[in-house]
């Protein structure tokens, strides 16, 4: 999107005067609930309410936001090669069709999430800010979404 289109979108979203919530998760609660008639939300969230009878549906773009899962071994695990079967299970195909059943967007090539043209969306990393980097961000909208 570039800086300047991002601006611009923060400063007409802020202009809507939306409730703001502590994540993606809540946002999306809100609308099942009626409380809010739009939010911002991840896909997997719009598809999970939707399968559990949710009146909700999500906008089709051609690329969506996502955000990235870690697995980690310490390197003093107890039983290491336990943590290394379980990241090897986790990465593999049949772990990520499960996660794409429940909504999610896979790393694998041709595992996609049963939405319609799941496969033609160009998936966005969100960008992971440090703790410093967050509070300046947070100041920076607060003073934005505040007006």
């Amino acid at each position: 999107m570039g800086k300047e289109k991002a601006d611009k979108f923060i400063i007409d979203l802020a202009a809507m005067k939306p409730i703001l919530v502590e994540s993606m998760l809540p946002a999306g609660e809100r609308v099942t609930t009626g409380e809010m008639p739009i939010a911002i939300t991840f896909v997997k969230f719009a598809y999970s309410y939707a399968q559990q009878g949710a009146p909700l549906d999500y906008v089709r773009l051609e690329r969506m936001l996502g955000d990235t899962h870690f697995a980690a071994l310490s390197s003093k695990a107890p039983h290491p090669n336990t943590g290394k079967a379980f990241i090897d299970y986790y990465l593999d195909d049949e772990a990520m069709k499960i996660l794409a059943q429940n909504g999610e967007f896979a790393n694998r090539k041709g595992i996609y999430p049963p939405l319609p043209g799941a496969d033609k969306i160009q998936y966005v990393q969100m960008e992971n800010l440090d703790a410093k980097a967050f509070e300046e961000k947070k100041k920076e909208y607060g003073k934005i979404f505040s007006r």
